[in-house]
């Protein structure tokens, strides 16, 4: 029996863990690790601190509502809300100080996200006791920025608060302890001298990269208990900080990765399949029937299932699940079926064919290798990219170069342009392993190249990039994936140009991949197709081709 005496976070925390509160796996993930560190706390050299937890909560509960059918009432923490704020401020290190310095919510739209970030942001800058605190609303333009700013000036200007904070334009000054809250963007110029004690990032999904992040995390150091607090929906770009932080906090949650310095709770669906179902909405919407109507959401939901369009913001924005590009080809969730449990070294010896796509003299430069054994099919892929340009991309664009490169995923090239010679050698060193037949390869900006590598010893073949080479391939490739006969290594580079590829196709139904942004890249998927068609031709040229009798097996 659940004890009624308990705060509502604890009493939020048993009805998850019993199923009274139906949530997601990544919620009840949130909750037993909560147990987990009580029972640990000891030997963490941690406490918990059930006055501080109520302070802040009290403290927040005592602001107003500045909009809506609410305007003028007091803010009322919903359960979840009180277990958030219940652990990120509770729990304390040995030497008092605040445990959790970087918070990751992710959750619906209209279960209180902006108030919220509003009512943490004011509560930093004016009880937590901070010397000259600093407080920024950060995003990557300036409306966006001011989002949670508004609100909070709102506030500021609704309650008693406006007899110690002074409300202005673009800041709020707490002027007797000499305190700000401003709010942050990337096209507000420098951003010297900032000593943060709380940086607040609301729709993280939205920043093209993690610029503001990094600009209030780097300024971290002169405090002794900052704050990041991020909160924001799912999105649509996988290859993004967002979803890369996303899935750290996962990592966390399922005990893969150790950092006790982050509380991280998704609200989100188990399974995609979910969406249509209204008993599993409140897994991503907490707040069901208090600040989101189940009428709303039925309206949203419903007119998705009649305008397919509308179907990409419905799922990321109110039952917050992460999905692909627009139009994008094959699924995720699809291709990530297709992860090989094989070690790659069982390849070295084997008979194999290649697709090589050469970059310009700054980009990426894919060459992949597909296998054949029994039926089903092996791809490996290899990468490179110029060294300068591979920083000046992570820096300008946020693709993880970086972290590829250390993961063995990709191979720098020295000095800003490709080096072919590289790249050549690198080839020939790594083919040296396998029974390599034959490759193909695209015309455009290979030439000396292929003439180098083919006076190696290698064969190549030339392979159009029109719908009558690509077609057959491209739909051949689909054809293996959705059913499971081709295996990849999990290489994240080839999952994100995956993630990027759409098909194009002609009057008479045939296909080609293509990319809908030019900043985007495919190359290992052209090289993948590429390879996959090699194979094909090199069967047909086969007296033991094993489609003879049954025709190639392509998609209608």
């Amino acid at each position: 029996m659940i004890d009624t005496k308990k705060h509502i976070a604890e009493v939020y925390a048993e009805k998850v863990l019993s199923g009274e509160v139906l949530t997601n796996e990544l919620v009840q993930l949130a909750v037993k690790r909560y147990y987990a560190d009580l029972e640990n706390a000891l030997d963490k050299g941690w406490h918990f601190d059930k006055k501080a937890a109520m302070r802040a909560i009290n403290f927040i509960e005592r602001l107003k509502h500045t909009k809506g059918e609410w305007a003028g009432q007091r803010f009322r923490l919903e359960p979840w809300q009180q277990f958030v704020l219940w652990n990120i401020f509770g729990w304390k290190l040995a030497d008092g100080t605040r445990r959790f310095r970087y918070v990751y919510i992710e959750i619906a739209r209209k279960n209180g996200k902006t108030a919220l970030s509003a009512g943490v942001g004011l509560y930093m800058l004016f009880a937590d006791g901070e010397a000259r605190p600093e407080v920024y609303s950060a995003a990557t333009v300036k409306d966006q920025a001011k989002i949670c700013f508004a609100d909070a000036v709102e506030i500021v200007k609704a309650t008693d608060l406006k007899n110690y904070l002074s409300p202005f334009r673009n800041s709020i000054v707490y002027e007797l302890k000499g305190g700000t809250f401003k709010p942050l963007s990337s096209d507000y110029g420098t951003h010297d001298g900032l000593n943060p004690s709380c940086g607040i990032i609301d729709e993280f999904h939205a920043h093209r990269d993690s610029g503001m992040f990094d600009v209030i995390k780097s300024a971290f150091g002169a405090r002794k208990q900052p704050l990041m607090f991020i909160i924001t929906t799912a999105g649509f770009n996988k290859a993004g900080a967002c979803y890369a932080y996303r899935e750290n906090v996962i990592k966390v949650l399922r005990g893969v990765n150790e950092d006790d310095s982050l509380f991280g709770i998704i609200y989100t669906l188990d399974k995609k399949e979910e969406w249509e179902n209204p008993k599993m909405w409140i897994k991503s919407n907490p707040n069901l029937g208090v600040s989101l109507s189940v009428d709303y959401l039925a309206d949203q939901v419903r007119d998705a299932k009649n305008r397919p369009e509308a179907v990409r913001n419905v799922m990321t924005k109110n039952v917050n699940l992460w999905v692909d590009a627009e139009k994008t080809w094959i699924l995720d969730d699809v291709w990530m079926r297709c992860v090989s449990t094989t070690p790659k070294e069982v390849l070295k010896g084997c008979a194999c064919w290649g697709g090589l796509d050469l970059s310009n003299v700054s980009d990426i430069t894919a060459y992949v290798l597909i296998f054949h054994e029994n039926d089903r099919f092996q791809l490996l892929p290899l990468f490179w990219i110029p060294e300068e340009k591979m920083l000046e991309k992570v820096r300008k664009e946020n693709i993880n170069y970086d972290k590829w490169v250390a993961g063995g995923h990709v191979t720098v090239t020295p000095g800003n342009v490709i080096d072919y010679d590289f790249v050549k050698a690198d080839i020939l060193r790594i083919v040296a392993e396998y029974d390599l037949r034959s490759s193909a390869y695209d015309r455009w900006n290979s030439s000396q190249t292929i003439i180098d590598l083919q006076n190696e010893g290698m064969a190549f073949n030339p392979f159009g990039q029109g719908y009558g080479s690509m077609s057959a391939p491209t739909k051949e490739f689909e054809k293996l994936v959705l059913t499971e006969k081709i295996e990849h290594f999990g290489n994240p580079v080839l999952r994100w140009m995956l993630s990027s590829t759409v098909t194009k196709t002609d009057p008479a139904g045939n296909i080609k991949p293509d990319k809908e942004k030019s900043v985007q890249k495919i190359d290992g998927i052209v090289g993948s197709i590429m390879a996959l068609g090699e194979w094909m031709t090199a069967q047909a040229d086969d007296d033991s081709n094993p489609y003879e009798g049954r025709g190639l097996l392509t998609l209608n």
